[in-house]
């Protein structure tokens, strides 16, 4: 096993970066290893974040569907998904394995979508909600690479 598999990666990154692509014999095998290494270096940040983010989203997402489910039910009627919403909300992954997160984070996703989709005709706080959980959604999956 290897005890830091990020660090390992951003390990593998620089070595390729500070030593296979000077040595590179053409302009082409050192595109090349620049591309491994931004590829490496994005891999590790992804690993290292691969069950903590998904899960960050699935909370926001049963927080979103509690809230919604809390507006007067006359409010709801053209939500077809409140019944999904509802049984969301004590829905955890199988296990911590990624395989597992990332199914139960794609059925969030989903019902993510069914859930804006009504929101932007029905309610704007509920929609605002949406794009805030959005935006902190990419900031918790951007990528921070060093440039040059």
């Amino acid at each position: 096993m290897i005890p830091v598999p990020g660090k390992t990666l951003t390990d593998i990154a620089l070595r390729v970066a500070t030593s296979l692509a000077p040595a590179a014999s053409n302009n082409y095998a050192a595109a090349d290893a620049g591309i491994i290494t931004g590829l490496l270096l994005t891999l590790a940040q992804d690993y290292e974040r691969s069950i903590d983010s998904p899960m960050q989203d699935i909370a926001e997402i049963k927080l979103l569907c509690a809230e919604l489910l809390s507006l007067p039910e006359d409010t709801l009627e053209d939500f077809d998904g409140a019944p999904a919403c509802l049984s969301f909300i004590d829905v955890q992954p199988a296990s911590f394995k990624l395989a597992d997160v990332t199914t139960l984070h794609a059925q969030a996703l989903k019902l993510l979508i069914d859930i804006h989709t009504w929101a932007e005709l029905h309610d704007e706080g509920i929609n605002l909600q949406v794009w805030q959980l959005l935006r902190r959604h990419s900031e918790r999956n951007k990528f921070d690479i060093p440039g040059p």
